[in-house]
């Protein structure tokens, strides 16, 4: 009968190579994520009303000038010429959010993380055990 000691080799390996590579795939991943895809960006807003309601106005990179009309409701706090920052996509104007936007690829991130933890503390106390 094998002791556990003579078991926890093979675990160890075995979790070594299916936590190991797919986190440092998951981590490179996105790297490549953040370092490549940009797909929010920050403009300065300007409340506006006229004839048509209430929103906002922003210049695009191109200068080109984008409203986001709103319900009054919407804007309670602020008053006409109001200034704010609004995040919005450079390839679609019309989509857009005035809260800071979530960072690209994060699940990813804290996936890769947690499974490159436990392949590379598998991989160690895999070198470690046969000292014992």
């Amino acid at each position: 009968m094998p002791t556990a000691l003579e078991m926890a080799g093979p675990i160890l390996e075995m979790m070594t190579w299916l936590c190991l590579p797919p986190g440092l795939a998951l981590l490179f991943y996105s790297g490549i994520l953040r370092r490549f895809v940009h797909p929010w960006t920050v403009a300065e807003a300007v409340v506006y009303a006229d004839a048509t309601g209430t929103g906002f106005r922003w210049f695009d990179r191109k200068y080109q000038v984008h409203h986001a009309p709103m319900s009054p409701h919407d804007i309670k706090d602020l008053t006409v010429g109001d200034t704010l920052p609004i995040y919005y996509h450079p390839k679609r104007p019309t989509q857009w959010q005035t809260a800071a936007p979530e960072a690209v690829g994060r699940t990813a991130v804290v996936l890769g993380r947690v499974l490159t933890g436990i392949g590379a503390v598998s991989l160690i106390a895999g070198f470690l055990l046969p000292m014992f």
